[in-house]
């Protein structure tokens, strides 16, 4: 007989009513997270909720209603939430509780059943999210984020879910959730309901969970299924069929989707905490069968090629992860894939509102936004130790940053018996990070195979994994679901049955199990855990010796035996390496599922790292030149597995000249600071850096710049004069009339290299020789950079390219016109910034002249090729005034999807948001990532950092003392902030102060009382108030003329322009005018002259867009 039943048959007290409840519910409110989990039949809640109404009621004062509310702590919970699950309408909670429990609505109503709420949570120990800065108002906030969402606000996360997938491949639950926490504390998440926005933001855990199943979910019902096996109340289910039968939710790609496939398809942060600090670990690339790859990378307004390293010729095996070290403190990172630039990925790396970022032991960052685990974690943030505020944490140590992260710490902190843990500031303190408090399920696994990785670069592990669940909530339901390495369903176990393990999943496999699997473990909310691994049953190898050391050539000779379980493929199971060779590569597998295995025997390894530049561990002595360590000292790092005291020494021709010992070592890796010996190499150009005196083992040979004095072409070979001889010596060939082309490598010998069929006849190249070392592949520079190439004189141009290409390069070499039609802007626009570098001589102008009227005249197409061309950086801005299209009228350009931004894109991205001559919300959300969250409130004609870069008296302090200006400019990017933030506007004055003797701005400089003038009465005829509020923000306080007035020049040349844009004559003269003296300007300083573009074309469009229409 059912409960319903029983209470049917006997006549009972409301108190009898809720005390069988109470035992039921309360039991199972054990085993759950929140009250959302516990689906109560309707009939059942609304009868006990008319039972509590009823005896709420009846008590006489506040003490008895008090009572009434805590003696059945379950009911009242479930009762409570259930009302905010069915009847949440319009953003109101408590006129239908006071309906159903027949009394009016009141404050003392509302207080008492409130307070009893969240004290009835305590009782039954679940979360109150008391640390939640803002969950929604204390009482019906908390209620909501039991209630799991409303029912009728279900759709909006479905739609939120489904257009986020959809933009971004392999998107996980906890970073979907990481991307709405941010959004929403900057209020930027708009069209989706408050208790969607509250729950993920402040859900924690629990909104990872729920999102992963309703990720799940979705792609069931969209696939043709019910949903069903996806462990979710069944109002989740019939929401998402519905939305599905309105054609509302799309099937994700297999691509777009989770797996349990062998590699991230999404950049990730890593952290190496005893070498190379933090990296961005790039994905396997699988469309790239021949192992290489290129990507496009910007960190903040920097960008570079990143190209991928074939694992080995001949293997048909997709292009491995690459990492990439940041250098500095980094804001924000745009990730594409070289030809895809519309799927451009963007990363937060260091959010200025709260700079603390995570990472696992295994060095993976954890999700922003989300408790911290109760386990050792590092942590990475500004400051040092005594910054850090983690009461109840041991940290266990700290590890040594790149030059560039002075100012910086990192720790290994264990968080067990930590609460929570903040970053502290001398002005402010940021957020506290909860540490996760309740048990949840494991996966454990062994240790990875050391010294073994699969080609995409994913650790291996050699037995099976094994699911352990909180013994707390044995009572729980759990699902533990096995996947394959495509994403498929293997195994399925359920809690309940006759079957009590776990681990049965694994009888699905065949053995010995080959391949890669997702384990995935599911019971109370947030209680749960994933974990992808590769695997490979029985796998073990032996190195002798265990661990190589240096020697004259290399490394130790190495044995490698491998052993395999029966049944497993190798064609072989003994590898040698002789001193020069790092890594073999072993195919296995069994059962149809074959893996290609990287074995590299432990090492010992040495590398590089400045400010300026990084080098990947290597095996040979690295080559570095005296005039960069001169400039920027940097560290080298020793790894040499053990702990022991090394001593770097300098060795020259009359020995040894000076000893360097390292800083503190941890791990067996040592740092040796370079700036030690910059005296040394004062008076000796040329040095040995040995870890003897007898120079065996040589880590770093140091030498003068130059490599060679000169380079003639004879007989379709470069022969070089006064050439060093030396191994890995390479010339890379820029071709001058076709500058967009990729570089060509060639190896020197005996100072001479053959030029390859597509060279000869190609017309004048230009050459960089540089030392390359075959086991840590430099970035080749799209073009070399000034003063660092040679020009090699010769006719004719490229004819191999496509028709319009070879059109194109016969152009430069001085052959017809510029080709009309349909123009490669991309290829155009890289002339036009390196015309400088391209022989053009007097034709310069010309060449110049005819892409400025091409890009006029098709601006949108130019606009968005911009940012992919082989512009320089710091070029851009000077572009986009030269020619002119910083005040065009853009109206054709308008399209009504948002531009992608990025650092290096800021203003071609603004330009096109502008065509129209206003911002939608969507342009300005896109612009926020970039420019920081103040672009929303200058969109809005507010500007709270409009003082920020003013120069007044302190600017003649930090022109007069340049170590003084530095330091500043050090600690204002210490922790990075978007482009139009105060910090970024100040270092963008300081720029401006450095560079303020250049010759390009002497004109600008000698002008300035003049130009000042003409700005203030062009402010004056634009007549725009808010225009003219921030350009008299930026006035120097006393000065009318010399340098110091060039940033408010500076602005209102922007702020002129913009306004030029919308049809302003008056103003479009002006700029034509001072189209040159601006040029010059951004030339100079480009970060002064961008923050300013940007800065007038939201305050002009905040200015003029239209009113809204007020109802009749």
């Amino acid at each position: 007989m059912s409960e319903h039943e029983s209470v049917a048959l006997e006549v009972v007290t409301p108190q009898g009513l809720l005390d069988r409840r109470e035992r039921v519910w309360a039991e199972q409110l054990s085993t759950v997270s929140l009250a959302a989990e516990y689906p109560v039949d309707d009939e059942f809640r609304e009868q006990a909720l008319e039972c509590l109404g009823l005896l709420y009621r009846r008590g006489t004062d506040s003490r008895a209603r008090a009572r009434v509310l805590r003696r059945w702590p379950a009911v009242h919970v479930l009762s409570t939430t259930g009302v905010a699950t069915d009847h949440y309408v319009a953003g109101t909670f408590w006129p239908s509780l006071t309906k159903l429990i027949a009394t009016s609505l009141d404050q003392t109503v509302t207080k008492e059943w409130g307070e009893a709420f969240l004290e009835n949570l305590s009782t039954l120990d679940l979360p109150t999210f008391d640390a939640s800065d803002d969950a929604g108002t204390k009482y019906v906030g908390r209620i909501l984020m039991h209630s799991g969402m409303p029912t009728l606000c279900l759709a909006d996360l479905y739609r939120l879910i489904s257009e986020r997938r959809n933009k971004i491949a392999g998107l996980s639950a906890a970073d979907f959730v990481a991307w709405v926490t941010v959004r929403a504390a900057h209020k930027q998440l708009h069209n989706v309901a408050k208790p969607v926005a509250r729950f993920l933001q402040y859900g924690n855990e629990f909104a990872v969970d729920v999102t992963d199943r309703a990720f799940d979910l979705l792609d069931a019902i969209a696939a043709g299924g019910d949903g069903t096996d996806v462990p979710l109340p069944d109002r989740f289910r019939k929401v998402a069929i519905e939305l599905n039968a309105q054609g509302e939710i799309h099937p994700v790609s297999r691509r777009s989707s989770r797996s349990g496939g062998d590699a991230d398809q999404q950049p990730r942060l890593v952290i190496d905490p005893f070498g190379q600090g933090l990296m961005l670990r790039l994905p396997a690339v699988g469309d790239a069968p021949d192992g290489s790859a290129t990507w496009i990378v910007g960190l903040d307004a920097s960008s570079q090629r990143v190209a991928t390293r074939a694992l080995a010729p001949g293997l048909n095996e997709p292009a491995p992860q690459t990492d990439v070290a940041l250098l500095v403190p980094t804001r924000i990172a745009t990730v594409a894939m070289a030809g895809r630039e519309d799927l451009t990925v963007t990363l937060t790396i260091v959010d200025e509102t709260d700079p603390l970022l995570a990472f696992g032991e295994d060095g993976v960052r954890l999700a922003a936004g989300l408790p911290l685990p109760s386990r050792p974690t590092w942590l990475l943030f500004p400051g040092d130790p005594a910054t850090l505020e983690a009461k109840g944490g041991a940290v266990l140590s700290e590890s040594p940053l790149p030059p560039g992260w002075s100012g910086w710490c990192l720790l290994l902190v264990d968080l067990e018996k930590c609460v929570s843990v903040r970053v502290l500031h001398d002005d402010y303190t940021y957020r506290a990070h909860g540490v996760r408090k309740y048990a949840t399920a494991r996966v454990v696994a062994d240790d990875p195979l050391r010294g073994m990785r699969t080609s995409t670069g994913l650790p291996v592990i050699s037995s099976l994994p094994t699911v352990h669940l909180p013994e707390e909530l044995g009572e729980a339901n759990w699902q533990v679901t096995l996947l394959d390495g495509s994403g498929e369903l293997v195994a399925r176990w359920v809690s309940g049955g006759d079957n009590d393990d776990p681990n049965s999943i694994w009888g699905a496999v065949p053995r010995p199990v080959v391949g890669a699997f997702t384990v995935r473990v599911r019971g109370p909310w947030g209680r749960g855990t994933s974990r992808a691994l590769k695997i490979i049953e029985g796998l073990q190898a032996s190195f002798n010796p265990p661990w190589r050391r240096f020697v004259t050539r290399g490394l130790q000779p190495c044995k490698v035996k491998v052993s395999v379980a029966d049944g497993i493929d190798t064609p072989r199971t003994e590898l040698d390496f002789d001193e020069r060779e790092l890594e073999h590569y072993l195919r296995v597998g069994a059962h149809g599922d074959y893996t290609t295995l990287v074995i590299t025997p432990p090492h010992m390894s040495i590398a590089y790292q400045s400010t300026s530049a990084t080098t990947a561990p290597s095996i040979k002595p690295l080559r570095l030149f005296r005039e960069d360590i001169v400039e920027d000292p940097g560290t080298l790092v020793l790894d040499i597995g053990e702990s022991a005291s090394p001593v770097l020494r300098v060795i020259v021709t009359a020995g040894v000249i000076q000893d360097v010992e390292p800083g503190a070592g941890r791990n067996g890796v040592y740092q040796f600071n370079l700036a030690k010996i910059v005296d040394t190499l004062a008076v000796y150009p040329q040095a040995k850096l040995s870890l003897d005196a007898d120079s065996q083992l040589v880590v770093g040979h140091i030498r003068p710049q130059s490599l060679f004095s000169g380079v003639e072409l004879v007989d379709d070979a470069l022969e070089f004069v006064d050439c060093v001889d030396v191994e890995g010596l390479t010339a890379l060939m820029y071709t001058v009339r076709a500058p967009w082309r990729e570089p060509t490598s060639l190896q020197v010998v005996n100072a001479r290299t053959e030029l390859p069929e597509h060279l000869r006849g190609a017309g004048p190249l230009r050459v960089v020789l540089r030392i390359e070392d075959p086991w840590v592949p430099e970035p080749v520079p799209a073009w070399p950079a000034i003063g660092r190439s040679v020009l090699v004189e010769a006719d004719g141009h490229p004819c191999d390219g496509e028709a319009e290409e070879t059109l194109l390069s016969a152009y430069l070499a001085g052959e017809g016109e510029l080709p009309a039609g349909d123009l490669d802007f991309t290829r155009l626009w890289t002339i036009r910034g390196l015309i400088g570098g391209l022989a053009l001589e007097e034709r310069a102008g010309d060449v110049v002249r005819a892409i400025d009227d091409a890009v006029f005249a098709d601006p949108r197409p130019a606009l968005n090729a911009l940012t992919a061309s082989g512009v320089p950086d710091r070029s851009i801005p000077a572009l986009i005034v030269r020619t002119g299209l910083a005040w065009a009228e853009l109206a054709a350009a308008h399209d009504d999807e948002p531009p992608t931004w990025t650092g290096r894109g800021a203003l071609p991205a603004a330009l096109i948001s502008a065509a129209d001559l206003h911002w939608s919300e969507d342009e300005v959300l896109a612009a926020v990532d970039i420019c920081g969250t103040v672009a929303t409130d200058m969109a809005a004609g507010r500007d709270p950092e409009a003082k920020a870069g003013r120069l007044d008296d302190s600017a003649d302090l930090f022109d007069k003392m340049p170590g003084l200006r530095d330091s500043f400019v050090r600690q204002a990017g210490l922790v990075p902030s978007g482009l139009l933030s105060g910090d970024a506007r100040v270092i963008a004055a300081m720029e401006f102060i450095k560079h303020r003797h250049d010759p390009d701005i002497s004109f600008i400089v000698r002008n300035a009382h003049k130009l000042l003038d003409e700005s203030v009465r062009m402010l004056r005829i634009l007549d725009d108030t808010r225009a003219t509020a921030a350009f008299e923000a930026r006035r120097h306080p006393t000065r009318e003329g010399g340098w110091r007035v060039v940033p408010e020049i500076s602005l209102a040349l922007a702020l002129a322009a913009r306004h030029a844009a919308r049809g302003h004559e008056v103003a479009r003269n002006w700029m034509n005018a001072k189209q040159r003296v601006w040029g010059d300007l951004a030339k100079v300083v480009p970060q002064l002259v961008t923050t300013d573009l940007l800065i007038a074309e939201l305050l002009v469009a905040s200015s003029s867009a239209p009113a809204e229409e007020t109802p009749a």
